[in-house]
Formats: C-alpha cells, sequence, structure tokens
C-alpha cells in the first residue's frame, strides 16, 4: 500500500469505528429506555442486564457496519475533496478511480469483519440474546414461526414450515434421515406434528418414503393416519433463533439447502438467505465506493451536495438491496435467486464506475 493510500485509510478507519461505536451506543440506549419499566418491575440484576447487552452488540454491529461506512466515507472524501487534495492527487497523475483503492481496502476489511461475525459470533449471540430476553424480561414470543428447521445428532433434519409455539404444534412437517455418509435412507412427511410430553411427537396425516441411491423412491410409500415417534427435538429447539436460516452459519445453512433439496422442497427463500450471508458483508465494500464517488464530483466539490447525494445514494442502494431479496424469496417475474439478490450490488457498482470515469 503506497504512502498516499495509507494516508487515507488512517483517516477512514476512525471515523468509520466512531460512527460504528455511536451506533451501537445509541442503539443500546434507545432500547435499555425502552425495557427500563420491565427492569425495575422485575428487579433484573444489573449482571443479566449487562449480558443482555453484550450479545445485544453483535447484532447491532452486522446490521449498523455499512450504514457507519457509508456516512464515513462520505464525511472523509467530502473533507478530502473540500480541502482540494484530490486536485493534488489528480496532478500528480492519480486519479479518481485510483483514488479509490483505500476506500475500497477499509471496506473490505470491514466486510471481513461483519461475515466472520455473523458466521461465528451472531449465531450463538443471538441465542442468549433471545433466551434473556424472554426470562429475564419476559418478553413475548412469536406465537406462530415460518420455516423453521433444526439438526439432530442422528442427522436428522426436520423442517416446518409453520410452528405454532403455544400449541406447540408443527405444520407441513419434513424429517430425513440420512447414514453417517450423508446420503438420505428415509423421509417423513406430515401434515402436522403435536408435542406430547413424555411421548414425542404425534403425527397426523402423512407418509414414509424409503430412500435409495441419489435420494431416489424405493419401494411404495407407507401413508399413514396417526403415529408417534420419539425423536430427540422438543418445541423449544424449534423456537431458538438458530432455527431461523438468517441466523445459521453459512455452512449449517448450505447443509440444510443441500437436504432439502433432496425432499424435492422449494429452498428459493434458504438460497436467497445463503447469498445474502455473503452480499450483506460485501454491503461495507459498496456503500464505501458509492460514498466517494458521490462526494468526488467536481460540481459538487466545496459544499455539502456531494455528501447528500452520497448518502441518497445509498439509501437508494439499501433500498434496491431489500427489494432485490424480497424478489428473490417471492419469486416475483421468476427472477433467478443469484439475480435478484446480486443485481443492486453489480448496479451500484456500475454506477459508481460510472461516475468517476465521467468525473475529470
Amino acid at each position: 500500500m503506497r504512502i498516499l493510500d495509507r494516508y487515507v485509510a488512517k483517516q477512514l478507519l476512525p471515523v468509520w469505528v466512531w460512527c460504528l461505536a455511536v451506533f451501537v451506543f445509541l442503539s443500546c440506549l434507545i432500547d435499555l429506555f425502552e425495557h427500563l419499566d420491565e427492569i425495575m418491575r422485575y428487579h433484573i440484576p444489573a449482571l443479566t442486564v449487562a449480558r443482555y447487552y453484550l450479545h445485544f452488540m453483535p447484532i447491532v454491529f452486522v446490521r449498523a457496519s455499512p450504514l457507519a461506512l457509508l456516512l464515513a466515507g462520505a464525511f472523509v472524501a467530502s473533507r478530502l475533496s473540500r480541502h482540494q487534495e484530490f486536485l493534488a492527487m489528480n496532478a500528480s497523475g492519480t486519479s479518481l478511480l485510483r483514488a479509490s483503492v483505500p476506500f475500497v481496502f477499509v471496506g473490505w476489511l470491514a466486510s471481513l469483519c461483519v461475515f466472520l461475525v455473523s458466521d461465528i459470533v451472531l449465531p450463538r449471540s443471538a441465542g442468549i440474546y433471545e433466551q434473556l430476553r424472554q426470562e429475564a424480561f419476559r418478553a413475548d414470543q412469536e406465537p406462530v414461526m415460518e420455516n423453521v428447521a433444526v439438526i439432530d445428532s442422528f442427522n436428522r433434519i426436520y423442517h416446518a414450515q409453520k410452528f405454532d409455539l403455544e400449541a406447540r404444534e408443527l405444520w407441513g412437517v419434513t424429517i430425513l434421515e440420512h447414514d453417517r455418509q450423508n446420503r438420505p435412507t428415509s423421509s417423513i412427511s406430515a401434515e402436522r406434528a403435536l408435542w406430547i410430553p413424555l411421548h414425542g411427537w404425534w403425527l397426523r396425516n402423512g407418509r414414509i418414503n424409503r430412500l435409495g441411491a441419489k435420494g431416489a423412491m424405493r419401494g411404495d410409500p407407507q401413508p399413514f393416519t396417526e403415529r408417534v415417534f420419539t425423536y430427540p427435538v422438543t418445541p423449544e429447539q424449534f423456537s431458538r433463533p438458530q432455527t431461523r436460516p438468517e441466523m445459521m452459519r453459512y455452512g449449517q445453512l448450505r447443509l440444510m439447502i443441500t437436504r432439502l433439496k433432496q425432499m424435492g422442497m422449494d429452498v428459493r427463500r434458504y438460497s436467497v438467505e445463503l447469498a445474502a450471508k455473503v452480499t450483506t458483508p460485501l454491503m461495507n465494500v459498496v456503500v464505501c465506493f458509492l460514498a466517494f464517488a458521490g462526494s468526488t464530483q467536481l460540481q459538487l466539490r466545496g459544499n455539502l451536495k456531494g455528501l447528500g447525494l452520497s448518502l441518497g445514494w445509498g439509501l437508494l442502494y439499501y433500498g434496491g438491496v431489500a427489494t432485490g431479496q424480497a424478489m428473490g424469496k417471492e419469486g416475483i417475474l421468476w427472477m433467478p435467486v443469484l439475480i435478484a439478490v446480486w443485481a443492486p450490488h453489480a448496479i451500484a457498482v456500475w454506477w459508481g464506475l460510472r461516475v468517476l470515469g465521467q468525473t475529470r
């Protein structure tokens, strides 16, 4: 890295850390005021409150990092532009595109940090955070959850389209069993499954399929009206955040998608979440690049218009990402998952390159 790159990166990194710290602090402070009544009413110990917010911070970090980097990148780029430092770079033969390298580098570092936190720290922290929220703060959990999945220690995957927490009942249940080589051996599908303490899961209106090589059916299905299975999973396991695809680790979600495909199930929503685990950290790179591109236009230098334009582009980019993921999950216009998820990022990068290419 050149001296000039280090000079810019040293200005951007502290501002990003400062903005991120402000976002985390304000999020915790707002949440604390919202729960202040519960803390006083239930006499929640200070140590429990500290643990709650300690595990709340990784969630805020993953969500707030791109926005903090957007503000930091726009502020630093506008300041460099206002002090004519980009003009000096241009006079020395450094183009604006080359000057964006330290911004992209800092964005890449932030993306790496966000991916590691979301894949390693967040699943466990989210589970503890949700447990403390329900037990200590007496928070109400969602009565009905959609698309939950659990993998047990016997290499079985359990998937349900809906889970009623109060009734302890699953709807649209599919259970896939594997051998030690991860080859499917049998699948069980049922209209509903009800948890009966001391007995297990009571399945209604289903069938059992024996599977052979590559998941092909072997023999005729065995239908049943009612049957009780003593599986080592409980309703509490389905209610944990780790059962939701957005809270799973990348490897776990990819394995689950592979196994659900073996059942012949539609995995669009899970594929979008898997792709989002890569694209969400990469948003840090894109927003930093957009912030630089918007703040360094010649006709906008020396005022706040470039800063406002960068923030506007960043917000439009956020909206495009959310729209693309929603279209991918719902299959609107039969759009392939990869196109729906990656298109907003590609368009944002193309726009930034186009703006810098036109700026002289």
